[in-house]
């Protein structure tokens, strides 16, 4: 029996369950690092992760836009398709099927950093490569085995891992000191638009994935009323835990110990409670980017094999009678997570991470930009436009603008290779016969 069918049989979920999707699908591994890569800032990143969370919101209400609206699309791409055409359908494609890759990366870093803090050997960069080159493939193969491996393993590590960050917004705001926040305001002296700007970029990442909401449309009792709700729901409480943990933190270590830690909850529980619960703490976190990036592999190699179904993507990454999972998909993935971990090895690893996890940003405001776009299409051709979805849309496209012009010229360089890869790719694919879906 095929995975689909597995889900049909579900029983629905009401607007509490369908919540709890979104906030298993936001609040992941992205939160582990981030008080490092944001303590190169300083205390006033908190600025940063307040407008994040309203670009946040307001780009979680295009997707409640669109659910209805489009309802035969597959995926973020298919709703852009759905609006501005074939030709950015595909570029969606890509630039969803680059960012999954990318954010293995990410998550591997974070995973790296975990190890790091249990076995000190590990933190310099060699060593400290090698674990998140195993990590990556140890993914990889968990993926080929397929969801239901992959689904154990996010199952087993949720409440494991999640555990340190709830605590920490909850309880460890008993050991909050005003003082050290205050001090840790601007370690750089930036200037305050520089670094609300550059913090917030890096904050977004934190919220990436928010449009799978939208797909829990079909297993939600209700899904007219319940989808709108469960998203706004889900998406404030991810920010709330985000908010409330990264504040706290920030009041428990200095700005310089937050920038040069490779494990900041760990640090941080260490700070107050002692080396082995610190340890303790470094183990879940590194159980949980585990559970992650097995979750993030699948999701890389089904885009592609989705993609390519779709006749959006090379043939090549379709699965073969016989297979879990394509092959060439799962090993293009790695190879190219490997490559990327290579070519942004940094001694310092916050500083690595805020480079990758910053380029997975911007690529995925670009889609974000495309998809309100393609719901003002949609509402122009007369499918029950609001004066209020028209706002939020609007909204949602300068909220994307602004926060990709806050990246570094280099980040913004490399999440803009794969426009050009697009173009390519759809003159390509424009070329090339069509070819129906393989038999499942």
């Amino acid at each position: 029996m095929s995975d689909q069918a597995d889900v049909d049989h579900h029983p629905k979920v009401g607007v509490i369950g369908a919540a709890m999707i979104v906030v298993g699908t936001t609040v992941g591994s992205a939160v582990y690092l981030l008080p490092a890569s944001l303590g190169l800032i300083g205390s006033i990143s908190m600025i940063g992760w307040g407008l994040a969370t309203l670009a946040a919101f307001a780009i979680a209400g295009v997707f409640v836009g669109l659910a209805p609206r489009a309802p035969q699309a597959r995926g973020l791409p298919g709703y852009v398709e759905a609006g501005l055409g074939r030709f950015w359908g595909v570029q969606t494609g890509l630039y969803y099927w680059v960012g999954t890759w990318v954010s293995l990366v990410a998550v591997a870093l974070a995973a790296a950093g975990a190890a790091a803090f249990l076995f000190p050997a590990a933190a310099e960069p060699g060593p400290r490569m090698i674990v998140t080159q195993a990590v990556i493939w140890l993914s990889i193969g968990v993926a080929w085995m397929g969801s239901r491996a992959v689904a154990k393993a996010q199952a087993m590590t949720l409440i494991l891992g999640l555990a340190p960050v709830i605590l920490t917004a909850t309880v460890g705001w008993l050991w909050f000191h005003p003082d050290v926040f205050r001090q840790s305001w601007n370690p750089g002296d930036l200037a305050p638009i520089q670094a609300i700007h550059g913090s917030a970029l890096g904050a977004f990442w934190a919220f990436v994935g928010l449009e799978a909401a939208a797909g829990t449309a079909g297993v939600v009792r209700e899904p007219k009323r319940n989808v709108p709700r469960a998203t706004i729901l889900g998406v404030g409480a991810a920010a709330a835990l985000y908010l409330s943990s990264n504040a706290a933190i920030m009041g428990i270590l200095p700005a310089a110990d937050l920038a040069a830690s490779t494990a900041p909850f760990a640090d941080a529980t260490r700070a107050v409670l002692g080396v082995g619960l610190g340890a303790l703490v470094a183990g879940c976190v590194l159980v949980r980017c585990m559970g992650c990036l097995c979750s993030v592999a699948l999701i890389t190699v089904e885009t592609g094999r989705t993609a390519a179904d779709d006749g959006a993507f090379p043939a090549v990454f379709r699965s073969r009678p016989g297979e879990v999972r394509s092959v060439f998909g799962l090993l293009a993935a790695g190879g190219c997570a490997s490559a990327l971990a290579l070519a942004t090895v940094d001694p310092d690893l916050a500083r690595q991470y805020a480079t990758v996890s910053n380029v997975v940003a911007l690529m995925s405001l670009y889609c974000y930009g495309l998809a309100a776009a393609s719901l003002l299409a949609l509402m122009r051709a007369g499918r029950a436009p609001k004066a209020g979805m028209v706002l939020i849309a609007l909204a949602a496209i300068g909220a994307s603008l602004a926060l990709i012009a806050s990246g570094k010229p280099a980040e913004i360089g490399l999440s803009l290779i794969a426009v050009v890869a697009g173009g390519i790719l759809h003159l390509w694919l424009r070329s090339r016969p069509t070819a129906a879906a393989p038999p499942p």
